[in-house]
């Protein structure tokens, strides 16, 4: 338990409580409170996911700006950004919290595959590396929010209450415009566009096939997530600009299997024409990420 605090996040596939690696959190500061984000899926060079936040904002309990914080709202710029976690320390003896990116893809965001790891579920030993979720102020590819605003107490104690209840959704607010949302955290908010993918996240393709919870067929067919396309664990590809989902010959010997050329960043797909049976080529990649 010294390592770790708890936080909400996905085990296996619903929401549960693993370990947080409190190293994730950061440092003391002597004034007021210290919030730390890790943006997930952050290693294609022209396309960071890292975008940027114009404003992160604390709030007391009557929701007065302050210092010390127990709601804390973040503002995003037009530079898409997706977050898998985002950590608090109040230096007042309030208990230190963190809110997952598996929270945004549970309450109805944008959402996408994180390769950044946050902790492990203590009972299995499960290494846990949550969505993250996406926030853009100028939504120029659709993401449906940004900005939030976090009630931190809610993820802070009696975590499994708040995931029964359903306050995991409730504690975080999302809001469509980029502003200060007005209020507490009080209702999960339904929000249904669909977005599109920038001409850099085409390019890219996600290879992940050592982390269970990395399902290309839950990617694809997914209403809210937002992601370069992929080959999961599950043994699929997905082109996710047509939402279309193809085993790999790798995993299943069928027709219509594709194989992927890590190297070239080629697709080839399977198809028997009579007797015969041929690869074609069906898209090619500048950017191979292999997680």
């Amino acid at each position: 338990m010294g390592d770790v605090l708890q936080a909400i996040g996905f085990v296996s596939s619903a929401l549960g409580i693993f370990g947080f690696f409190k190293a994730n959190l950061p440092s003391n500061a002597p004034n007021g409170a210290v919030i730390r984000m890790k943006v997930g899926n952050q290693d294609y060079d022209s396309e960071s996911y890292g975008g940027g936040i114009a404003r992160v904002i604390g709030y007391d309990q009557q929701n007065r700006i302050v210092g010390n914080a127990y709601n804390i709202g973040i503002i995003s710029t037009g530079d898409a950004i997706c977050l898998s976690w985002i950590t608090l320390k109040n230096r007042d003896g309030a208990s230190d919290s963190a809110w997952i990116g598996d929270i945004g893809k549970s309450c109805g965001q944008n959402w996408a595959w994180g390769n950044q790891e946050a902790g492990y579920v203590q009972d299995t030993g499960e290494r846990i590396s949550p969505s993250c979720t996406w926030l853009d102020a100028d939504h120029t590819n659709d993401i449906a929010s940004g900005a939030m605003k976090i009630n931190f107490s809610a993820y802070a104690d009696n975590l499994n209450d708040a995931i029964s209840s359903g306050r995991a959704c409730s504690a975080t607010s999302f809001s469509y415009g980029a502003g200060e949302i007005d209020g507490a955290p009080g209702k999960k908010r339904d929000i249904s566009l669909k977005p599109r993918r920038p001409e850099s996240m085409t390019k890219r393709i996600i290879i992940s096939t050592e982390n269970p919870t990395h399902n290309a067929t839950e990617l694809c067919t997914h209403p809210m997530s937002h992601s370069s396309d992929v080959v999961g664990s599950d043994g699929y590809y997905c082109n996710m600009e047509a939402r279309e989902l193809h085993p790999l010959c790798s995993s299943f010997n069928v027709d219509g299997c594709v194989s992927v050329d890590i190297e070239s960043g080629k697709i080839q797909k399977r198809k028997s024409l009579g007797k015969r049976t041929t690869n074609v080529h069906y898209r090619s990649y500048e950017k191979v990420s292999v997680w």
